[in-house]
């Protein structure tokens, strides 16, 4: 494959840290994984680590970024993530833990098993918890939740209290909606059946037999060796300290760290003796599951199940400073593990653009574009376009010397001059191309992952 003389630049960069081993079997394509990740580097500030194996055998392994951009020090393999959502992933495997041992059935009412939880939730399953098809909100749903709640540490009875002030959004059980609540639900089930923490429950069952010495539950209270520093971009494609962020109320949804070594173990362990029946086909796919609202995969156990080829597990992970994913493709026994200390990364893209490498699949490298030396008069392209369809607004606004797009009810994102009328974007892949007649704006082209979307001008 040729490589550019700018691809062959960036792979000098201070803070990488590589290891690839292949197998004549069944090797990624190294140099493109060592290509693509140093673009989404230098283009989408990517900071973190890539692991992709077979097994237990590392095929591909990557650190780059810094672990402190205060202390200036480089990211390192196998640092501590926190990993948020993933976390639902273990909370799903004690609970059939917890189902294999008597301590409860999935059918149960979750009211039976937390006595402070409100008579109006008495319909709601722990299986209907398990597959966010409970009709409980996410966490938004508390009042004020992102502007004070999430910053303050609550005790589980205030958690319920305030879990006890919503309305469900629909019938149990006749709908979907992804909910980090219901997760901390059944940890609290978890609690109470077993008469001890989540966290030592965790230890006993999973992380224990396991050997997972680097995973373990978040406290702000305790100092975690090796946990990485995280960062947010904002709207001007800069970095900033992560905003703070409560974890008491994630028990069991959000709440652990965890490397990608460990990730590792806990992919290869649906082969092990962690449940009587060993397989993870038993494990997931006994049940149908609910869809969900990631390209309508359905959603069992604390994880994602994508029925297409190739076959795969997976959940991503978003909190304050922090982005991930965890995805394991059964038949092919091949993990892809990302971990990042940079929040608002769009990683499912990253990890579908990964595992297209992965599995060989049609994957053109995206360019490394640069704004260009003389910058137009932004000012003309300000305004709102208007899909072909009428269904959808594209905000094009501004200052002097930035430009900002804003599709919806999605966040603003910084655009860039390319050529002549051509932007692009750092932060997602887009690229827009905007219509002239007659020296004046009158339509847009947005070009996304291989679509062309049509936009006309309305006003300014």
């Amino acid at each position: 494959m040729h490589i550019s003389k700018s691809l062959f630049v960036i792979f000098l960069i201070v803070g990488i840290s590589t290891i690839a081993f292949s197998s004549k079997d069944e090797s990624p394509d190294i140099e493109k994984l060592n290509a693509y990740l140093n673009i989404l580097h230098l283009k989408k500030g990517f900071s973190g680590e890539l692991l992709i194996a077979k097994g237990n055998a590392v095929l591909f392994q990557k650190s780059l970024g810094y672990a402190s951009r205060e202390n200036n020090l480089e990211l390192k393999l196998n640092a501590k993530y926190r990993i948020a959502s993933i976390s639902k992933s273990f909370t799903g495997m004690l609970i059939s833990i917890a189902d294999q041992e008597g301590k409860l059935k999935l059918s149960d009412n979750c009211i039976d098993h937390i006595k402070d939880l409100s008579p109006k939730f008495e319909a709601i399953s722990i299986e209907q918890l398990l597959t966010h098809t409970s009709g409980l909100p996410h966490n938004e749903g508390i009042e004020d939740y992102w502007l004070l709640k999430s910053k303050l540490h609550m005790t589980d009875k205030k958690v319920i209290e305030e879990i006890n002030k919503l309305d469900l959004l629909f019938d149990p059980g006749s709908d979907f909606n992804y909910s980090s609540l219901g997760f901390f639900l059944l940890a609290s089930i978890l609690e109470n059946a077993y008469q001890c923490s989540y966290e030592e429950l965790l230890k006993e069952k999973i992380l224990g037999p396991l050997q997972m010495t680097e995973t373990g539950v978040l406290n702000d209270f305790k100092i975690i060796p090796n946990l990485v520093s995280g960062y947010h971009f904002v709207t001007d494609d800069s970095l900033v300290v992560a905003p703070y962020r409560n974890y008491s109320m994630l028990k069991g949804a959000g709440d652990m760290y965890s490397t990608a070594s460990d990730l590792l173990k806990w992919n290869n362990s649906f082969n092990s003796k962690l449940l009587r029946v060993q397989k993870s086909d038993a494990f997931l796919y006994a049940q149908q599951g609910k869809k969900g609202n990631q390209n309508e995969d359905s959603y069992v156990n604390g994880w994602y199940l994508s029925p297409d080829e190739p076959k795969k597990q997976y959940h991503g992970g978003g909190t304050w400073g922090f982005s991930s994913f965890n995805a394991y493709y059964p038949k092919n026994n091949i993990s892809i593990i990302i971990l990042s200390n940079v929040s608002s990364l769009a990683i499912y893209e990253i990890s579908s653009d990964i595992e297209k490498i992965v599995f060989g699949k049609p994957f053109e490298l995206p360019p490394l574009n640069y704004s260009v030396k003389n910058a137009p008069d932004l000012d003309k392209y300000i305004g709102i376009y208007a899909s072909d369809s009428k269904k959808m607004n594209l905000l094009i606004t501004g200052t002097k010397n930035n430009l900002y797009a804003k599709l919806g009810n999605n966040p603003l994102f910084e655009i860039y001059p390319k050529d002549n009328h051509e932007f692009f974007a750092k932060k997602i892949e887009i690229e827009f191309r905007f219509e002239v007649n007659n020296d004046q704006i009158t339509g847009l082209s947005a070009k996304r992952m291989g679509q062309t979307f049509h936009f006309n001008k309305q006003s300014k």
